[in-house]
């Protein structure tokens, strides 16, 4: 089998990595990573999407029917007494580990609709006309902690999304968005941003976009960096995938 083609090895990836792969073929798969280049990227590309899917989407308390609703859809368990909701998550994680079969199955059927269901919040986080395309996690070069998120529409409209709640600004410093596409000379500057506050650009302010465009978000003198690249450390940085 020839794991360096890119359609095999990313079918792979894609199992191994939502937890579809299972028993021997999975542990095969994690025997080969060390020998071939082409699965270990597919991996660590399928595990970075899912990582902007999982950072991108704000946290949703569910409904108390959220758990009667999967039973039903995966399992056809019969709808529970109106009185009763609350027994529904014990029930169904019950009903799959008295079976290893149940257990395997249902493992694989609930990773594809939580994914699905991800996907579908995260693009409803957009207008419908303005779906997602691309998205860069901005990570801290010296803690790896995600701060910021960068969206990109299929118009091409950029928006910035604060992760995490970030620490205050020194006086007289300031927070400076830039972006280099894949094969630019220099950086372009987008301007200053807040802490804590998204911003919006449209696609013209963008000198470029597409997968692996780099982003980052430098601290700089107040006004901006006097230059027209970064003149103070990189706070965060981060290149853009497909969705």
């Amino acid at each position: 089998m020839d794991y360096a083609r890119p359609e095999l090895a990313d079918r792979l990836a894609g199992e191994y990595v939502l937890g579809t792969l299972q028993g021997p073929a999975r542990r095969r798969l994690e025997g080969l990573l060390a020998a071939h280049p082409a699965l270990r990227d597919a991996v660590a590309d399928w595990t970075a999407r899912l990582g902007l899917f999982a950072a991108s989407v704000p946290e949703v308390t569910p409904s108390p029917g959220t758990w009667t609703a999967i039973e039903r859809r995966l399992f056809g368990a019969p709808a529970p007494a109106a009185q009763a909701p609350a027994a529904a998550g014990p029930r169904w994680f019950a009903w799959l580990a008295g079976s290893p079969a149940r257990l395997g199955g249902g493992l694989a059927a609930f990773a594809a609709v939580l994914v699905l269901s991800v996907v579908l919040v995260l693009q409803g986080l957009q207008p419908a006309a303005e779906p997602v395309r691309y998205v860069a996690l901005l990570q801290s070069p010296q803690t790896q902690g995600t701060g910021w998120v960068v969206q990109l529409s299929a118009a091409g409209d950029l928006r910035l999304v604060p992760s995490a709640p970030g620490g205050p600004v020194p006086a007289g410093r300031a927070l400076q968005f830039w972006t280099k596409p894949e094969g630019a000379a220099g950086p372009t500057s987008l301007g200053l941003v807040r802490p804590d506050q998204p911003l919006t650009l449209p696609a013209a302010r963008l000198p470029g976009r597409g997968a692996n465009v780099l982003f980052e978000i430098t601290l700089e003198p107040e006004g901006g960096s006097p230059y027209d690249r970064p003149s103070g450390p990189i706070l965060f940085v981060g290149r853009t995938v497909a969705l």
